[in-house]
């Protein structure tokens, strides 16, 4: 049955009608008509669209830039504090999440998929639905850890769903996106509406799902790290797939092309009439300790002049008002209104090989995937383009390189991981957490009773309020209960 009540887990969500034919850029879609003589439902191809631009929220979050350092507050300091992450994600769960949600209901109904197919193959649709849904649900569950997943947006029939484990989570985003990717017909643009990412590219979609196994894969490093264990295994079943973003450039990087206009990237939103956030000086000098980096020519605004991290409200006011060149995010080349948004890019995928080979995981040269990496990334950054270009990204790669000692590697290639994700901030947070590198120290303004940067979302209010009885199981069930100085599965010592 197809749910339409507006309830937290299972309603239809904020529908942003863009329209039903595929296109790359999202100015192209307009109002989604709907036939009187039929029964009155969404168009499959508006929430498909709707839930694709919903992704870019995971990439520009704050909170996790703030956490990881690649970020400062100007104004209100409080995230770089560390005062208590009491974020609810049933308000997620319930917008872009169950537009996916839909989307697979409607195709499956047999009331419905007939009419479906005015938007594409019915297969076709349910595959990128339970991807995104995939790319959602992962970074969902690797901010609070234990999430209802299983028994989540089953509508009226379960209001009050259980927490599941991350591990048995992960298992099952790894699976979902196994099946999503074997799914696809191969029947080509014309039967996948509404797809800003891929224009209905079957093979633009698996590569996507396999990169995405791939990283979801290594981020269980800690708890399986043997060289024979599942996490190695599951890598090098998506990697057998021969389908994995791995250019040495930016050409296979997953992006939101935004037009300006209504639709404006959210990085340029960011400092449209407000200046709340700075490049922070903690990133800055860690990049900076590894060599002439000319990535953050690109980075921020100005080259050297990081805004101090983690201060009182009083001294940011007066650091910005003494140095109002501070550094921004990004370059004002990289935010404009039309700037496109990089989901998933494949230095990140390059420099995840680079560290599996070196864990043994697989027979890969370390090497050549870590200095394709740090290319990818130049290219990101349109670093590449000249052949001065190309002698400062030699001298780089050649200060920051390989020696073979295991350790040192590991350490090397976590850096240049941790640089290659911003500013994507969720990601950065998430893979510090996972590797320990760069080795960030706290604020010594913390005001939480640790005064230790957090490492989970607590949960919201709502979910105490509504659910509160599977949420003190889930919390039982937690080392030191719902805190946001607990580890989520994978985040071990």
């Amino acid at each position: 049955m197809i749910t339409g009540n507006i309830k937290k887990y299972f309603f239809l969500g904020t529908i942003v009608l863009l329209g039903a034919t595929s296109c790359s850029k999202i100015k192209d879609f307009g109002d989604t008509n709907v036939d009187p003589n039929k029964t009155p439902v969404p168009s499959t191809a508006a929430l498909l669209s709707n839930a694709e631009v919903s992704m870019s929220g995971y990439v520009t979050s704050t909170r996790g830039g703030l956490y990881c350092q690649y970020f400062s507050e100007t104004q209100y300091p409080g995230v770089s504090l560390y005062s208590l992450p009491k974020v609810d994600f049933d308000l997620e769960m319930a917008g872009s999440i169950m537009d996916c949600q839909n989307v697979i209901n409607y195709n499956l109904d047999p009331a419905y998929f007939k009419q479906m197919q005015d938007y594409g193959t019915n297969a076709n649709q349910i595959a990128a639905a339970r991807i995104i849904k995939a790319y959602m649900m992962w970074h969902i569950t690797d901010r609070w850890g234990d999430i209802p997943y299983f028994n989540a947006l089953k509508g009226a029939a379960n209001l009050t769903p259980v927490y599941d484990t991350q591990e048995s989570i992960y298992r099952d985003l790894l699976k979902e996106l196994k099946e999503a990717s074997a799914q696809f017909d191969g029947s080509g643009q014309a039967t996948l509406k509404g797809d800003l990412l891929f224009r209905g590219i079957s093979s633009s979609w698996q590569r996507f799902a396999n990169s995405l196994r791939l990283l979801i894969a290594l981020r269980m490093s800690k708890v399986y790290p043997e060289p024979t264990g599942y996490a190695a295994s599951e890598f090098n079943e998506a990697l057998l797939t021969n389908n994995i973003i791995d250019a040495a450039d930016s050409s296979e990087n997953v992006t939101i092309n935004y037009p300006g206009a209504s639709y404006k990237n959210p990085w340029y939103n960011l400092y449209n009439g407000r200046s709340d956030y700075a490049q922070s000086d903690r990133f800055v000098d860690f990049a900076f300790t590894l060599g002439t980096d000319f990535r953050l020519l690109q980075w921020g605004t100005a080259y050297q002049v990081g805004f101090p991290y983690g201060i009182s409200r009083e001294a940011a006011i007066a650091f910005g008002s003494n140095n109002p060149a501070y550094s921004k995010v990004l370059n004002s080349a990289f935010r404009t209104e039309s700037s496109p948004l990089v989901l998933l890019s494949s230095a990140s995928l390059n420099l995840a090989r680079a560290e599996a080979a070196v864990l043994g995981w697989t027979g890969e040269d370390a090497n050549t995937f870590y200095n394709n990496g740090i290319r990818a990334s130049y290219s990101q950054w349109d670093l590449i383009k000249t052949a001065a270009d190309i002698t400062r990204l030699t001298g780089y790669q050649t200060s920051v390189g390989l020696t073979g000692d295991e350790t040192l590697d590991l350490e090397a290639i976590r850096a240049q991981e941790y640089l290659a994700w911003y500013p994507n901030g969720t990601q950065g947070w998430t893979e510090w957490r996972r590797t320990g590198v760069p080795a960030l120290s706290p604020t010594v303004n913390a005001v939480n009773p640790s005064k230790q940067i957090p490492r989970r979302y607590v949960y919201g209010d709502r979910e105490y309020s509504t659910n509160g009885t599977n949420v003190a199981a889930a919390i039982a069930a937690m080392p030191g209960g719902d805190s946001q100085d607990g580890r989520v599965w994978w985040d071990k010592q």
